[in-house]
């Protein structure tokens, strides 16, 4: 069974030895060393959220340039019979339903903007997360090559493409 306890005498167990302004019963006890509590042991630091954040948008990049290329396929594929007909039924279209055929690039097509949409966001994320002092940044880094290599190639892409029909329009 348990004493009851003094109302007199304060608690021991409410008495912090982190405050070092608190007055102590004791007279005779220790005062701690720094008004600080004390230092963290030398425990792992944790993964950075936003690095990690990074990285799944990166897997996400990757499985939307994927599908952009599957989409691309199956269109090449359904163009490769005949692609003069193709090219005469899109110039032949006033106000009517688009081919079929066409839905494959334009489902490529959004993939393509949308992976570059998302990179974007995940390189802001993963230099947000590579700046964290108090977290691991292996994710983030990875985030960062990921998406940056995405964005650069995407650049890179339409830098060709433009000087490319740069080089055609003056022959």
């Amino acid at each position: 069974m348990e004493e009851p306890r003094n109302p007199i005498q304060p608690d021991q167990d409410a008495i912090s030895t982190e405050n070092p302004e608190q007055t102590y019963d004791n007279p005779y006890a220790s005062r701690p060393s720094f008004k600080s509590p004390p230092p963290r042991e030398n425990q792992p630091l944790k993964q950075s959220g936003l690095g990690i954040a990074s990285f799944i948008l990166a897997l996400v990049t990757v499985l939307l340039i994927v599908g952009a290329f599957i989409s691309a396929a199956v269109f090449a594929s359904s163009v490769s019979d005949d692609p003069q007909a193709f090219l005469n039924e899109l110039e032949n279209i006033n106000g009517e339903a688009l081919p079929s055929n066409i839905v494959p690039i334009l489902i490529a097509g959004f993939c393509m903007l949308a992976s570059v949409g998302v990179a974007i966001i995940g390189l802001i994320l993963g230099i947000i997360g590579a700046a964290s002092r108090t977290r691991r940044k292996t994710f983030a880094i990875i985030g960062i090559v990921l998406n940056g290599l995405v964005v650069l190639g995407t650049v890179g892409l339409v830098i060709i493409g433009l000087a490319s029909a740069a080089a055609q329009s003056t022959i």
